[in-house]
C-alpha cells in the first residue's frame, strides 16, 4: 500500500512539474514582465540589451530602479519609466514599452525627455556639461506617421526646417520601435542584435527565438531569466491583470469611449487594493497616478 501511495505522489509531482514547463512564458514586452527584466539586479542581461539597442559598447552603466520621475510640486504629473540608466557618465537612456496607441504618445515622450533633462540642471553647472538624453520607445502598435516606413526603427532630432541635414543639438534623441515590423526585418537580417532582442521582447515562445539563443548568449541568459520568472505565480498574476487591463484599454480606444476608461481602471485598482497589493504595483498595472489610487 505504501509503495502505490509512494507512486501517486511521485506521479502528482511528475504531472506538477509538467504542467510547469508546460506553461507559455512570459512576455517581455508586458511592461510589468520588462520591469521585473530590466533592472540593476539583472544588470548584465540589461547592460547587453541597452549596448544593442545604442549600438555602442557601454564601459560603464548606473541602472535607476526608483522609476519614479522627480516631481518638484506635489500636484506635478507623476512619471514611471520602464528603465532608465546612465552610460558612460555622458548619457541618460529611458527605454519605454508602449503597448497602448495614444493621442499624446509624442507628448508623453516630450515631458519624459523634459524630466530627464532638466533634472541634470544644478546651480553653477554649465548648459554643455549636461548629460545627452536618449528616449527609446518600443511600439506595440502601428505609427500613422510612419506608416510609409518599412523599417522598423526611425530616429528623430531637432533639425532645420529647409537644410534638414542642420541639427539644433544633439542633447535630445527619439528612437521608435514598432514590433510589428520586426518579423520582416528579421527575415532580411538575422544577424542584427537589436531585431534579435525585438523578436524575443515581442516573445519569447517562437522557434525563432530558440534559433537566435543559439548564436546570441545574451538573449540565451535573458530566456533562462524569463524561465525563471514565468514560475513566480505572483509576478505570472500581475503580468494577467496587466495584459486584462491593456485588453480593456484597447477595447475602450477602439469603440471611442475615453470616459469609460478610468472607470475601468479605478474598478481593477479597487480589486487588487483588496486583494492586499501595495500602490506602486497597482499603479504599474492600472498605470493611475499614486494619488489617484491613495483615493479610492
Amino acid at each position: 500500500m505504501e509503495d502505490v501511495i509512494k507512486n501517486v505522489k511521485e506521479n502528482e509531482n511528475k504531472n506538477k512539474n509538467q504542467k510547469e514547463e508546460e506553461k507559455e512564458l512570459l512576455k517581455p514586452k508586458n511592461d510589468v514582465v520588462f520591469q521585473s527584466l530590466f533592472n540593476q539586479k539583472n544588470e548584465k542581461i540589461t547592460k547587453a540589451f541597452i549596448e544593442d539597442l545604442l549600438e555602442e559598447k557601454i564601459e560603464k552603466i548606473i541602472i535607476n530602479d526608483t522609476k519614479e520621475l522627480y516631481r518638484e510640486k506635489p500636484e506635478d504629473k507623476l512619471g514611471i519609466l520602464d528603465l532608465e540608466a546612465d552610460i558612460n557618465e555622458e548619457k541618460k537612456i529611458d527605454v519605454e514599452i508602449q503597448l497602448i496607441e495614444k493621442e499624446s504618445f509624442a507628448e508623453r515622450l516630450l515631458y519624459y525627455y523634459s524630466k530627464l533633462y532638466g533634472n541634470e540642471i544644478k546651480r553653477g553647472k554649465a548648459y554643455d556639461s549636461y548629460k545627452k538624453v536618449v528616449i527609446i520607445a518600443i511600439l506595440d502598435f502601428d505609427l500613422e506617421i510612419t506608416k510609409g516606413i518599412e523599417k522598423m526603427e526611425t530616429k528623430w532630432r531637432i533639425r532645420e526646417d529647409e537644410n534638414t541635414k542642420l541639427i539644433l543639438t544633439d542633447a535630445l534623441e527619439i528612437h521608435i520601435i514598432e514590433l510589428s515590423k520586426i518579423k520582416r526585418e528579421y527575415k532580411k537580417n538575422k544577424e542584427n542584435r537589436k531585431v534579435q532582442w525585438m523578436m524575443f521582447l515581442d516573445n519569447p515562445n517562437t522557434e525563432e527565438v530558440e534559433e537566435i539563443m543559439e548564436e546570441n548568449k545574451e538573449i540565451r541568459e535573458a530566456v533562462v531569466e524569463v524561465h525563471k520568472m514565468s514560475k513566480d505565480e505572483k509576478l505570472r498574476k500581475l503580468a494577467e491583470l496587466r495584459e486584462k487591463a491593456i485588453m480593456d484599454e484597447k477595447e475602450i480606444y477602439s469603440t471611442g469611449y475615453h470616459k469609460g476608461q478610468k472607470k475601468e481602471k479605478i474598478e481593477i485598482a479597487k480589486i487588487l487594493k483588496e486583494k492586499g497589493m501595495n500602490k506602486k504595483e497597482i499603479s504599474e498595472i492600472t498605470k493611475l497616478t499614486i494619488a489617484e489610487i491613495e483615493e479610492i
